[in-house]
């Protein structure tokens, strides 16, 4: 890859060197996602799911959507899948009983146990790590990106990268 002080900004080698950027990025959160389905027979997204609960007491199944930033109903599609696989099991609130509060199995904690991290995938991981201007920044440039984008899917914002 071209170094990006060698790149002029006007030519079209530059959003080729770009693209590539976004390949790496892609390819490489996709074989995160690979090893951990290999690794850990579940996907990248139950394994996120898995760790905010690990990391959360008392989480429910609206506390994961915002934690994950997807819809609600993504996240209680990831809960019932978990739930089936015995991984995870719903409890009623003491305090409230219209909640239900989410925790994981013994046999959860196995397969976090095996599971690569980082847990919440690679590319979530290092968005969380980036410093607050460099994010904002980021954020900035990805959506003007999408602005010029003649076909997008905007609904696909709220859906998880990796297989659940």
């Amino acid at each position: 890859m071209m170094p990006l002080s060698n790149i002029n900004i006007k030519s079209p080698e530059s959003a080729l060197e770009t693209l590539k950027l976004f390949r790496i990025i892609f390819k490489s959160a996709t074989r995160h996602f690979h090893e951990i389905e290999k690794i850990a027979g579940i996907g990248g997204a139950s394994l996120w799911a898995m760790a905010e609960i690990a990391e959360n007491d008392n989480l429910t199944v609206t506390g994961l959507a915002k934690a994950m930033s997807v819809h609600q109903s993504t996240a209680s599609n990831l809960i019932e899948k978990l739930e089936t696989g015995g991984n995870v099991i719903r409890t009623r609130s003491v305090e409230d009983r219209r909640l239900v509060n989410l925790s994981l199995t013994d046999l959860g904690r196995e397969v976090m146990a095996k599971a690569p991290p980082p847990y919440r995938g690679i590319l979530p991981d290092a968005l969380m790590r980036l410093s607050p201007e460099s994010l904002l920044e980021l954020n900035r440039h990805l959506t003007e990106l999408v602005s010029n984008m003649e076909l997008k899917h905007d609904s696909s914002a709220f859906e998880p990268l990796g297989g659940a």
